[in-house]
């Protein structure tokens, strides 16, 4: 059935269908770009596909989705798209994920991946794909158009230390649309308009094609050795591939200088047994969390608030900027402290044996970077 099923594969003589049918690729989103990507990839046989999304179909999705059908309507989009992957090819394991892949993705997990495919329609997001994916090394691709434009970037995080990052490709508008999006330092903003690029099917089938084709060169002998940006004009049919130089300044690059040691360890802030009387820079140790939290609430001209507690020591993303006004005095005066930063004792002090509600921690030790991985394996 192999030999059969792929023989025109076997005809070209660069291309090896033994190593893309071992290969195993997530693509997070499911939308225009994720379709296409997950269609060429079950196509081109590549032996495990997961997909990650969680919204759901809707009529207007069906125009540029080529495995989604009127009667998905309603259905999570990760599965509907797996689901018609598998039909292209029952030899390969296509597996949906349903849910935003921040709570769904864990970096033990990630690390299982031979690439990822970013094919989301944010800018937050690929930010937080391209943090998981610089701790742990795994090469990104990832995938952005418009009405007329297709983008394609990869980064190959697996292969070159000092490959440019995600982050260095980003102006100072987009870090501004993000801030449209949160306030008080984290707090989604309420009646807040969402912006949506219209598309068509050519753009997003252009797209999709230049990403599997890029996911799948990573592990080649003559793959790039150097973060790649490939622009396609739709309409006028050119196309030209720039390399990505590393910014000065880059927050992502500043941040994972050198590769993370990452350590699997219990979210549990209990001191150890015997250590009472812990070392007192042991203590002091900042820790960076992967989410920010709310540190401190309380209204200005109330003082401290009776249901503080909804709030503090949670994500401040579950949050929107309307707890900023106090329930006492209707006022928006309550001071919204958020923080991702911590020191050691100051989390055993305000969890104990509660779990962290964040991914991961990172901290510089002994002039390395460490991160702290607090999830359970996710994988398959």
């Amino acid at each position: 059935m192999r030999t059969q099923r792929y023989r025109r594969h076997d005809l070209i003589d660069w291309f090896s269908q033994d190593e893309v049918s071992a290969a195993r690729i997530a693509v997070v989103g499911a939308g225009a770009v994720g379709n296409e990507v997950v269609k060429n990839l079950a196509l081109l046989g590549v032996g495990g596909i997961d997909v990650f999304d969680f919204d759901e179909v809707e009529a207007h999705n069906l125009t540029r989705s080529i495995l989604l059908r009127e009667s998905d309507a309603g259905r999570n989009k990760a599965e509907a798209v797996a689901e018609r992957a598998r039909d292209i090819d029952p030899n390969i394991r296509v597996r949906a994920v349903p849910g935003d892949f921040w709570d769904t993705l864990s970096l033990r997990a990630l690390q299982g991946y031979d690439c990822i495919v970013a094919a989301v329609d944010n800018f937050e997001a690929r930010l937080r794909l391209n943090q998981m994916c610089l701790i742990t090394g795994v090469n990104l691709v990832n995938a952005g158009l418009d009405s007329r434009w297709a983008s394609v970037e990869s980064f190959p995080y697996g292969s070159v230390e000092d490959a440019a990052c995600y982050e260095c490709t980003l102006p100072d508008s987009a870090y501004a649309r993000i801030a449209e999006r949160y306030s008080c330092g984290g707090l989604r903003r309420r009646a807040r308009i969402e912006r949506r690029i219209p598309t068509t099917a050519v753009t997003a089938s252009i797209a999709g094609a230049l990403a599997a084709s890029v996911a799948l060169r990573f592990g080649e002998e003559d793959a790039p050795t150097r973060s790649r940006r490939t622009l396609v004009d739709t309409l006028g049919g050119t196309a030209g591939t720039v390399s990505i130089e590393r910014r000065e300044g880059c927050p992502g690059c500043d941040a994972h200088r050198d590769a993370a040691q990452v350590i699997r360890t219990r979210n549990c802030w209990v001191r150890p047994e015997g250590a009472a009387a812990m070392d007192g820079s042991v203590l002091d140790q900042p820790l960076r969390l992967s989410d920010a939290l709310i540190a401190s609430y309380e209204c200005a001209a109330c003082g401290p608030l009776e249901d503080s507690a909804r709030y503090l020591n949670h994500r401040a993303d579950e949050f929107d900027d309307s707890i900023a006004t106090c329930p006492v005095c209707a006022a928006p005066t309550v001071r919204v402290g958020i923080r991702d930063t911590f020191a050691l004792g100051e989390l055993i002090e305000r969890f104990g044996r509660r779990p962290v509600p964040a991914k991961f921690a990172l901290a510089e030790m002994d002039g390395r970077l460490v991160c702290f991985d607090f999830e359970e394996d996710t994988g398959p």
